[in-house]
């Protein structure tokens, strides 16, 4: 069972700006740190996608989730949040991007660093702080070979494994949470520069282990539900709707104190029925 941390530190700075104004998404957490997480513990949680358009607030909730479980620092779950960037990247650099900052977030909870988090340095920067640590040093030397041979399947296979791997041996639950995920199989050129437009078959096995299960999501819904299709049953998908009404009205209240903006009841009942609480307006 869950336990909510009695502070939530925002080690992963928040997209939204003022943490103030993350409102609601009762029902989204109350299945992520119930449900799901009973399950996450017990070895049996699946893979999730969460699809809704653009400005839904994804982006938001998958932040404050993260920065929630983050919080935790006696649990032996550990958040690790990824966005897949929407231009060009070779796989080379996708594979060592990806190593690296799974690394900087792991080391980041094991020593309660948020520098780590909001100041994350390179890969060679990584060298020092595995030391003591016979798997991360393992995890790195051989990323290090890797990369010196040139070997861009082996980066991938070694970064994108790395997850799933580092929390059997430790015997721990990581949760990967990965965003714009549709650009997997759009941005990530290979040598000949041509993009390789399958590489989300990479998670036909990763996203069924229990150690390290995925939550993905995406701005770009038919991408995302065409990769969903093809792994077929690896994701459940959930969809991430308009905020319920007590909800909206009080972001609507939220972002009136802030902008010092005076509002009242009447106006907050208009609101709520030109918007029906649309993250979007």
């Amino acid at each position: 069972m869950f336990t909510m941390p009695e502070k939530i530190i925002y080690a992963l700075p928040e997209q939204i700006g003022n943490i103030e104004l993350f409102v609601g998404r009762k029902k989204e957490f109350d299945y992520y740190l119930g449900d799901w997480y009973r399950y996450l513990v017990k070895n049996m949680a699946q893979s999730q996608a969460i699809v809704a358009r653009r400005k839904k607030g994804k982006t938001a909730f998958l932040q404050r989730l993260f920065n929630i479980l983050w919080s935790c620092s006696e649990s032996k779950v550990i958040p690790f949040y990824y966005v897949i960037q929407d231009k060009p990247v070779t796989l080379s650099g996708f594979a060592e991007d990806f190593f690296t900052q799974f690394m900087w977030q792991f080391l980041s909870f094991r020593d309660r660093k948020e520098e780590y988090l909001s100041y994350p340095i390179g890969f060679e920067k990584l060298a020092p702080l595995v030391k003591g640590d016979k798997y991360l040093t393992d995890a790195y030397e051989t990323m290090a070979i890797k990369k010196k041979e040139d070997d861009w399947d082996g980066m991938w296979n070694t970064a994108s494994r790395l997850p799933a791997a580092l929390a059997t041996v430790k015997k721990i639950k990581i949760v990967q949470i990965i965003d714009e995920f549709q650009n997997i199989n759009t941005y990530i050129v290979d040598e000949r520069r041509n993009t390789i437009d399958s590489l989300s078959g990479t998670y036909r096995d990763l996203a069924e282990k229990k150690e390290a299960p995925l939550i993905i999501s995406g701005s770009e819904v038919h991408g995302l539900m065409k990769i969903i299709q093809n792994l077929t049953a690896r994701f459940k998908k959930r969809t991430l709707g308009n905020l319920p009404e007590e909800e909206a009205k009080e972001a609507i209240r939220r972002y009136a104190y802030v902008s010092q903006t005076k509002i009242n009841e009447q106006a907050e009942e208009k609101i709520w029925n030109l918007t029906q609480g649309d993250p979007l307006y």
